[in-house]
């Protein structure tokens, strides 16, 4: 609660927001009244949570949340994600902690109280001083008197003191971030062959009806056709009816000449300015420049002008000033003109390229023009129709009775999580279909095109493993691969040893006929896409100098060598920073684990209780 006017340890917004959110809690559709005022929620030892406190508390939250999102977000969502939960959570620790220090007989002063409130922003007047008026009014908008505010500020402060004294003598030994930031910063270079099937003696066989057999059921998540829904939709899009629409030519005509430049670009010309005070300033630079001791760049670095700053652009002549459109457009080849008076004072132009008009004749934009005007009539008529099937929908027409009435189509779709096409890639239709009711026909849903669609699901299907004699051919080449992968694996071994005995890596690459690949020097949460999966964990834990055989989980098979383990210099001054850091950091979180901890063996001890069924009545008053 008192993260309204003051900033909360781990809260989102400044006290200037939050006490915005707590303002009329009427005005958001939830009332104090009959949301368990009197009754408690939550109990902890002999510390009682008031209902109407987790109600706040739970409003703060999802209006915080909200404000990030930019929509408010309604309870039902809310509670999707736990966030009903997690508050009350809060609320229970915090009774513990209040619970343990009334069992220590422990309280801050009133001169504590006094300090924390004269020190929140949100009770200063226009001196930014603490101010008695602001501070009445700002609980008064809040509905809290001074005695319950200033009892909660008590009460989270002595929470503050009790977490303290839990948390202080947390200590982490210097060895710890050592040891860490020496296993995290440590880098390695490494030598890698790639074993490919052609290396095997032989290729993989093909399976055998019992090996296919045995695979597909060994490997039954892969193969598992994800929940199906049957839909039947029927659909009315405006590119369909766009194409039995035919416009009239001199309809046509009209729009092309009404286009503008659209189909006729007039000459444009790219240029540079560079802009002066004064008409003598302009005429010396061009003055240098026709003499040939200065260039247009010169001038501009001179003046402390950026080529992004001198340029202008491809730019018509009726975007000049008549002067300086007759400079410009008057010269026959690219170069520097000018002076001539602008808006922004006299100015020499560059001009960097003559670009030719252009046109694009009738007959040959016509096309265009058509299909535009016939997809816009096409999208009017859409909306018309729609009017007449939202009445068959409300009435109870099923899909096959509105398309024989419209000009809407049916068809079907299988949808699933990897369904994609146009009908499935579109938000409005996926989401409509999930969520739609078995054998209902449902409203005129809007697609992202223009288009509208009605759907019906026919039939959902759970998760079912697709049967081997639709995916033959599938299942056959994932056998054949992880078989390949097998005997590569087999084939590395063997390599290996041969390495281990002495041979070396380039000699061993040499016999192979295939490259020996250097790389590095690379960290322990370095990407490399070049080698299987899971090859650069296996390169970590080898012992320097050491051989591995790295196998890919989709295929691919590399014997790796460690060339050389670069430690991190924790001296350097790098490392020092870093090192910092890393000892605050545990040493935070050995004490958030350490008042954690501490909040459930008090819980455990006392025991907490929620009133479940109250708890879901006040939830139910949030929208």
């Amino acid at each position: 609660m008192l993260k309204i006017f003051r900033h909360r340890k781990s809260g989102f917004f400044v006290w200037a927001i939050l006490i915005l959110l707590m303002v009329g809690l009427a005005g958001f559709g939830v009332s104090t009244a009959g949301n368990g005022s009197g009754q408690v929620v939550l109990t902890v030892g002999d510390t009682e949570v008031p209902a109407t406190d987790y109600s706040r508390a739970l409003k703060q939250e999802v209006d915080a949340i909200s404000n990030q999102l930019g929509r408010q977000l309604p309870m039902s969502e809310a509670r999707q994600y736990g966030i009903d939960r997690m508050v009350l959570s809060r609320l229970a620790s915090d009774a513990a902690l209040d619970d343990e220090a009334s069992r220590l007989g422990l309280s801050v002063g009133d001169p504590a109280v006094h300090a924390l409130l004269v020190a929140t922003p949100a009770f200063r007047g226009p001196d930014g001083k603490f101010d008695t008026l602001t501070y009445d009014a700002a609980l008064q908008r809040a509905g809290l008197a001074r005695g319950t505010y200033e009892d909660m500020l008590r009460a989270e402060a002595t929470r503050d003191m009790l977490a303290g004294a839990i948390q202080a003598p947390v200590a982490m030994p210097a060895v710890a971030a050592d040891t860490l930031l020496a296993y995290a910063g440590e880098r390695r270079r490494f030598d890698w062959i790639a074993l490919d099937a052609a290396l095997l003696p032989e290729p993989a066989p093909a399976p055998t009806e019992e090996q296919l057999a045995a695979f597909h059921d060994a490997n039954a998540a892969r193969y598992t056709r994800p929940e199906t829904r049957r839909i039947t939709y029927a659909l009315l899009e405006p590119a369909t009816l766009a194409a039995t629409i035919q416009i009239p030519e001199d309809e046509l005509r009209q729009a092309y000449d009404a286009a503008g430049t659209r189909f006729a670009t007039p000459e444009r010309r790219a240029l540079d300015r560079i802009g002066f005070g004064t008409e003598a300033e302009a005429q010396a630079a061009m003055d240098r420049i026709t003499a040939g001791t200065a260039t247009f760049d010169a001038i501009a670095a001179e003046r402390g002008l950026t080529a992004a700053e001198t340029d202008q652009g491809e730019v018509a002549a009726s975007a000049l000033t008549p002067e300086a459109a007759k400079a410009v457009f008057g010269a026959t080849e690219p170069g520097v003109v000018g002076p001539v008076p602008t808006p922004l004072g006299p100015s020499i132009y560059r001009i960097n390229a003559i670009l030719a008009a252009t046109s694009v004749p009738f007959d040959q934009a016509k096309a265009e023009l058509a299909q535009e005007r016939a997809l816009a009539q096409a999208r009017r008529q859409v909306l018309d129709e729609a009017k007449g099937v939202d009445d068959m929908l409300a009435g109870g027409a099923r899909l096959e009775e509105i398309v024989k009435d419209s000009h809407f189509t049916l068809g079907a779709i299988a949808l699933d999580a990897q369904t994609t096409g146009p009908l499935a890639d579109d938000p409005a239709f996926r989401k409509a279909a999930m969520e739609a009711d078995r054998d209902v026909e449902t409203d005129l849903i809007e697609l992202g095109d223009g288009g509208l669609v009605a759907l019906r699901v026919d039939a959902v299907e759970a998760p079912a493993v697709i049967p081997l004699a639709e995916i033959r051919d599938r299942v056959a080449q994932d056998w054949t691969a992880q078989e390949t992968t097998r005997r590569l694996g087999e084939l590395g071994d063997s390599l290996k040893a041969e390495v281990a005995g002495g041979l070396s890596m380039a000699d061993l690459a040499a016999r192979l006929g295939r490259p020996l690949e250097a790389g590095g020097p690379i960290a322990r949460n370095d990407l490399q896409p070049e080698l299987p999966q899971g090859a650069v964990a296996a390169l970590f834990a080898a012992e320097p100098q050491g051989v591995v055989v790295a196998r890919g989980e989709t295929g691919g098979v590399a014997l790796i060598q460690v060339t050389e383990v670069i430690p991190l210099d924790l001296k350097s001054a790098q490392a020092a920073s870093v090192l910092q850091n890393a000892t605050q950091q545990m040493r935070q979180g050995a004490a958030e684990d350490m008042l954690a901890l501490t909040v459930q063996a008090v819980q455990a001890q006392r025991g907490v209780k929620v009133d479940q069924a109250l708890m879901e009545r006040i939830l139910a008053q949030f929208p």
